[in-house]
């Protein structure tokens, strides 16, 4: 029995040591919509690697055309962390009253071409991200995009330098479940700003318990 302990132990140990051990890069990380005018959305979570999770919240619904440049809008830097290999989210279609959620591997090739932007475009240029774009129709895509920000860079935005390459094409995700009445108060918000046609309002389920709590327009 103890020398079946102590096999366990060594192989707890190596899992720790290689988690340990795998190299680190400092990146950022970015979302935005991918669904064209009048598909907001509202990113529920947006976790990477199953290790940290990024605020995102409300995105506009982008622009749907991504051949020129990946999305922009929401941005965020974890520090120094792993390279990504799986990307999880959740997210809310204003205009379908729907919950979205997917899982995405980044494949191993894709990886590989990552370490070698991180070379090619060191960070004491450029600044490194993963871009993240969102489609109120339940489609998620992934990008890797890096962007001259810093001394030596081209001025002026017509000169502005970047590059991107896709990591993944669109995905559909799956039909989740959920209150589309919690994002009530966002739905009218989107209608009257006019993002949203009035007869979305119609899709909203009726009834709401007081006590329930209102998000998605925060």
């Amino acid at each position: 029995m103890r020398s079946v302990k102590y096999l366990y132990w060594l192989l707890a140990l190596s899992l720790l040591l290689s988690a340990c051990s795998e190299k680190t890069y400092e990146y950022g990380f970015r979302a935005g919509g991918i669904g064209g005018d009048g598909w907001p959305v509202w990113v529920e979570y947006l976790i990477i690697n199953e290790s940290w999770q990024l605020p995102v919240g409300a995105l506009s619904g982008g622009n749907a055309d991504t051949s020129q440049r990946p999305p922009s809008g929401k941005s965020s830097s974890a520090g120094w962390v792993p390279l990504p290999h799986t990307v999880r989210a959740r997210w809310f279609s204003y205009r379908t009253q729907t919950f979205y959620e997917a899982t995405v591997e980044i494949p191993q090739d894709k990886q590989k071409q990552i370490r070698q932007w991180l070379k090619r475009y060191p960070v004491e240029r450029y600044l490194p991200s993963l871009v993240t774009g969102f489609a109120g129709q339940g489609e998620i895509q992934l990008w890797w995009n890096v962007s001259c920000v810093k001394i030596g860079c081209p001025k002026g935005p017509k000169n502005f330098e970047f590059h991107y390459f896709e990591l993944t094409p669109r995905i559909q995700a799956t039909v989740a479940e959920g209150d589309a009445r919690r994002h009530r108060e966002g739905t009218k918000q989107e209608v009257e700003m006019g993002f949203l046609p009035p007869e979305v309002l119609d899709l909203i389920p009726p009834g709401q318990d007081k006590s329930e709590s209102v998000t998605g327009s925060e």
